[in-house]
């Protein structure tokens, strides 16, 4: 017992949960096969693990922000449905592990006020509330309930990445990358939903996920890889390159391939931004031109998918593209002018726009029941929040960049997370990416840099490079 005299009381508890934990499964092990057959041990496995990651992330609320963005190139995997969701309880550990740490850390509890004199983390909390008080309004109550919880645990999340330490936010980023790399072979190895798109169609997108979402998302990560990460191992990021460059490409997402090429360009218009580029575009870009070069040589099926659809960008009435994509525009835009200050309310989308839109009317037929989404983040936030949520959200992202572009110009870490906005921006003209969770782990990622340097009084950028 002179052992654990100097313990502290959270590890003795980590221990003494590891012992009974060990006492339940070896009793429950010769009974498994009776209640789950030749799986049972498997399932038992697999309780276990859950319930050992559910215990370290209660004593470690930071493995649970590590986790909630390293997850999400498998998000598919491990949603069961819309209430059995893997990410939601993994994020709603999270929370509770960083609530009861709020009690107890003063730091923490000084870094999350802080947080709050921020004007970013403002207006983000007022067009979360906005969206919230959009539920009195909202003709369909039960969509715009689900999307008021959705946009709290966004906000949660954001406050989660923006309260972590300088050397956690880099360990996050990083393992997102590593989570990124390995979604790529684990894509041919998980089971694939016979509805996805990887299986009607041939699109590349690991276990069920939507091939234009994932791609921005491997895109968000090669660029923090080769502009935040690791941007002085110079040669490290280049052999990286062409798996990120892959799954891009066998995804024959148009979204993904404009945002990968359109995404340096923008970024060298930044002032002071160009100089930190610099030479490594021009090297992105040869790389990236070979190894697509490659890939369609070698790849032929992959290839004939590609270009089938990159080809339609230029075919300005196809309904698969810009015509398609106009009938929801101007559904919404009709919407809006039914509901110009208030909007129709969160998650009513497809109930504003069903008589203005052939798309929408279409897509709900087909799946028999009323769905379908603005394919544009600016029109989808009017269209549900009206021009007074419009505002909001235009505000928010003003103070996005605002906080972002100088923290960009002496950080590399700073400089990806810029990249992965730019990508944000790009995909929001033709995604519904206003709930969508990397974009608001890029919003808390912003905030837990601009509170690491303001909290030490805004030293040399020199020195800021060195440490990021």
């Amino acid at each position: 017992m002179s052992a654990f005299a100097g313990r502290s009381g959270r590890s003795l508890l980590l221990y003494a949960g590891a012992l009974l934990l060990a006492i339940v499964v070896g009793a429950v092990l010769p009974y498994t096969e009776r209640f789950g057959g030749d799986k049972g041990p498997y399932l038992l496995l697999g309780v276990v693990v859950a319930m050992a990651f559910a215990s370290a992330i209660l004593l470690q609320w930071r493995l649970g922000a590590i986790l909630l963005v390293a997850a999400l190139p498998f998000e598919s995997a491990i949603n069961f449905g819309p209430v059995a969701s893997g990410m939601k309880a993994l994020a709603l550990l999270t929370f509770i592990s960083f609530a009861l740490a709020l009690l107890t850390d003063q730091k923490l509890l000084e870094r999350f006020m802080n947080l709050w004199r921020q004007p970013l983390a403002l207006m983000l909390l007022a067009f979360v509330l906005w969206n919230s008080a959009s539920n009195l309004w909202a003709a369909n109550q039960g969509d715009a309930l689900r999307a008021t919880i959705g946009f709290l645990g966004l906000l949660g999340a954001t406050v989660v990445i923006s309260s972590l330490e300088m050397r956690y936010l880099v360990l996050v980023w990083a393992c997102f990358v590593f989570s990124a790399f390995l979604s790529v072979p684990a894509g041919y190895i998980l089971p694939v939903p016979e509805d996805s798109f990887m299986s009607v169609s041939g699109r590349f997108g690991p276990a069920g996920a939507t091939p234009n979402t994932y791609a921005c998302d491997m895109a968000i990560a090669y660029f923090v890889v080769c502009f935040g990460l690791l941007s002085r191992r110079r040669i490290v990021p280049y052999l990286l390159a062409p798996v990120f460059l892959y799954a891009i490409f066998a995804t024959a997402s148009r979204t993904g391939l404009v945002a990968l090429v359109a995404t340096p360009l923008l970024a060298m218009l930044v002032p002071r931004l160009a100089a930190r580029l610099g030479w490594r575009v021009l090297t992105l870009y040869l790389t990236g031109t070979i190894a697509l070069a490659v890939m369609a040589l070698a790849i032929p099926w992959v290839t004939e998918i590609a270009l089938e659809r990159y080809t339609t960008l230029f075919q300005i009435g196809s309904e698969d593209t810009w015509s398609g994509r106009w009938s929801s525009w101007q559904g919404a835009l009709d919407a809006i002018a039914s509901h110009p200050l208030l909007g129709a309310g969160t998650g009513n989308f497809a109930d504003a726009t069903l008589d203005h839109s052939e798309v929408v009317l279409r897509h709900s037929i087909e799946a028999g029941q009323v769905g379908s989404q603005a394919h544009n983040i600016y029109l989808g936030v009017a269209t549900e929040l009206g021009l007074v949520g419009l505002v909001l959200f235009l505000v928010v992202l003003f103070f996005l960049f605002k906080a972002a572009v100088p923290i960009a110009q002496r950080s590399d870490l700073g400089t990806g997370i810029l990249l992965g906005l730019i990508v944000f921006m790009i995909a929001g003209i033709t995604l519904p990416w206003v709930d969508h969770k990397m974009v608001y782990y890029l919003f808390g990622s912003v905030l837990a840099l601009q509170l690491h340097y303001s909290s030490r009084g805004a030293p040399s950028a020199d020195k800021h490079v060195r440490r990021s």
